[in-house]
């Protein structure tokens, strides 16, 4: 790691800092990206949670990776051009997973706080998993659930902590049901709605593979004014009726929601999935508008961390 490189991360944070600070507390978004692999052979990802900051490695297939001595180097340059100290500095490693793979529970130390974001709050969990339990840059796309909620029955599926499900009760939906096959992530879907004083019995939470919940949806001739699909790009665990493969999946997971809609019922589905290509099918069913730009928030501006649709039900 030359001086060099690292006086050009350094500069690079100071400048990141200095355009999104004042934006972040204007708008009262206390969890943010500050560096999203910007500098092409530093990838890393950083991200501020209040008071605590959150840096990600990105594992690749490149052999010239950083030692552990030179990791140590870019987290201090880190915290010390961003004012962290380094009890508050949490650092992980995203592997590359291969074979069918998936990210495990990362460790037990149950470093949690409180975020506010646009008025609401959501708990993160800064050490245990690989992922905190906010995706920061699904920020927007909460927003377009809020602001087509109200008086609207909400369904949320693959919920995962419930942020789309808190917003929704923000934006004066009628009724939210959130499902998800985990009972971790359910109860804190719980916590969340409870943080913002949302435990009215029509805030309801299905432990369920999506797959079985979507027939039995089907069968019971149930219906929804807005539902958001947003899967994992691939999952094949053991609870599931089958193994999830977004590009393979996602037209039947489309037509399924498209067929539970009600008349004037939208559908947003999102994926973070890189290489992902809507199929043209989709469109035999439905208005499909694409509103990925529209929902990349400030912070991401310039990359391509996940693509969203607006798809309305054909009459």
């Amino acid at each position: 790691m030359t001086e060099e490189k690292l006086k050009k991360f350094a500069k690079h944070l100071k400048k990141k800092h200095n355009d999104l600070r004042i934006w972040a507390q204007t708008l009262g978004i206390e969890a943010y990206r500050i560096y999203n692999r910007d500098i092409g052979d530093i990838p890393l990802a950083i991200d501020f949670y209040g008071k605590y900051l959150h840096v990600t490695l990105f594992e690749s297939n490149n052999k010239d990776t950083f030692s552990p001595e030179e990791m140590d180097l870019l987290v201090e340059t880190a915290g010390k051009n961003l004012y962290v100290p380094e009890e508050r500095i949490l650092v992980k490693t995203r592997e590359l997973l291969t074979g069918g793979k998936q990210y495990e529970k990362y460790k037990a130390e149950n470093i949690t706080d409180n975020i506010r974001e646009y008025g609401l709050t959501f708990k993160v969990n800064l050490s245990d998993y690989i992922d905190t339990g906010l995706f920061l840059d699904h920020r927007d796309t909460r927003q377009l659930v809020r602001e087509n909620a109200s008086g609207r029955r909400v369904l949320n599926l693959f919920a995962y902590t419930g942020s789309f499900s808190v917003y929704a009760a923000a934006g004066g939906a009628a009724s939210t049901t959130s499902v998800d096959l985990s009972n971790v992530y359910l109860n804190w879907a719980r916590e969340n709605m409870a943080l913002n004083n949302f435990t009215a019995a029509s805030h309801k939470y299905e432990n369920s593979d999506v797959f079985t919940f979507l027939e039995e949806a089907r069968k019971k001739k149930e219906s929804w004014d807005l539902i958001i699909l947003d899967p994992p790009t691939f999952s094949n665990s053991r609870k599931m009726k089958k193994v999830l493969d977004i590009q393979k999946d996602h037209l039947a997971m489309i037509n399924s929601c498209l067929s539970l809609l009600s008349k004037n019922g939208i559908l947003i589905f999102s994926t973070n999935y890189t290489k992902f290509r809507i199929d043209p099918a989709v469109r035999e069913n439905g208005f499909v508008h694409n509103v990925s730009e529209e929902t990349i928030p400030e912070d991401f501006k310039g990359s391509k961390i996940h693509k969203c649709w607006i798809i309305e039900k054909r009459k």
